[in-house]
């Protein structure tokens, strides 16, 4: 979980405890999701920063000099890894050197799923049941991650996919949006209590008392959203890219597609009329925009279709930063998934 060298460091750093630590441990996350995770997490003793904050995605983010400036002040950095934010690989191994960094998808006790392919997600057929194999992250091969971390060098500028959907440079990797199954959401959290109460012993007890009544948390909160996404089963739906997969696997209804595998890339015409044949195969209720991506190319699904539109936002875009951001994420994409599929939107 403590990547690198950088656990001998920390391991030091407690022993000595210089000044810097004998306050509160500086802690840099990337998205807004994993920041609320670890503001309950360090609630009543310090606050976490963010680094991609507000409308920003962090797919192709570009780094700010103050942003930078955060990085480089880190004693801890939380974040999902590469494969979500590659352009974020290379300034943090270099800026946060002697930071302890964590990447939360190789976290213990995540659930991990794979991507899935083709406008119709051809990989539904996958068996489950083998995401135990992950179980054992520290036998992961973790050089899979590591292929993301030259993305920076290359040209952000919207591309479009091949014809062949089936295939795009993400082939056999875990899917990131992890943070959107609750269940990973406790998991998160409990590897950020560990993780600061070995750079902070001082406060350790704090870090796992709120680790784990944020666990209590989250295990009532996704019963309650289990019974507002009642309505939405067997009901049929596409979403603008494949950021769901954790969500839907964890309450057991899965879209019927995505219009695009990553927002960096622009869909081929082959993908997008292959997503409107399903619109009409498979009656398709819904079809869900996000709001850090224009909207266009769901107004050219919808376009000739009975279907409505709805918005889903997998990181909080709109709500206010803190420790009940998670939870309320959580609520508002279940409360959209119902509305739109039920048709009260």
């Amino acid at each position: 979980m403590l990547t690198r060298s950088v656990l001998a460091g920390s391991f030091a750093l407690a022993a000595g405890m210089t000044a810097a630590h004998a306050d509160t441990p500086s802690v840099v996350t990337t998205i807004k999701p994993i920041h609320s995770i670890a503001a309950a997490v360090m609630e009543g003793v310090g606050e976490p920063e963010i680094i991609i904050d507000g409308a920003a995605s962090p797919h192709g983010f570009a780094l700010k000099p103050s942003q930078a400036a955060l990085i480089q002040g880190a004693d801890v950095v939380f974040w999902v890894g590469p494969s979500l934010s590659s352009s974020l690989a290379k300034p943090i191994e270099a800026m946060a050197a002697d930071a302890v960094e964590v990447e939360l998808l190789d976290a213990k006790g995540i659930d991990l799923l794979p991507y899935r392919e083709g406008a119709n997600f051809d990989a539904h057929d996958h068996d489950h049941g083998d995401h135990e194999e992950h179980a054992d992250h520290d036998d992961h091969d973790h050089d899979k991650h590591e292929e993301h971390a030259d993305h920076d060098d290359q040209d952000h500028e919207k591309r479009e996919e091949p014809d062949d959907n089936d295939a795009h440079d993400q082939d056999n990797q875990e899917e990131a949006h992890i943070w959107l199954n609750p269940d990973n959401g406790i998991a998160i959290a409990a590897a950020m209590a560990e993780t600061l109460s070995e750079v902070d012993p001082a406060n350790a007890a704090p870090y796992k008392q709120n680790a784990a009544a944020f666990a209590e948390r989250l295990e009532a909160l996704a019963g309650d959203l289990a019974k507002t996404l009642e309505p939405a089963k067997g009901k049929n739906f596409v979403v603008f890219h494949d950021a769901y997969h954790y969500f839907e696997h964890h309450f057991d209804f899965e879209a019927s597609g995505a219009i695009t595998l990553t927002p960096e890339t622009v869909a081929s015409a082959n993908r997008v009329a292959a997503i409107k044949d399903q619109m009409s195969d498979l009656k398709v209720t819904c079809v869900f925009q996000e709001p850090q991506f224009e909207a266009k190319l769901v107004d050219v699904v919808l376009e000739g279709t009975d279907a409505r539109k709805g918005t889903l936002d997998p990181l909080g875009t709109g709500l206010e930063n803190g420790p009940d951001l998670y939870p309320n994420l959580l609520t508002s994409m279940s409360q959209s998934l119902a509305d739109c599929l039920s048709g009260q939107s």
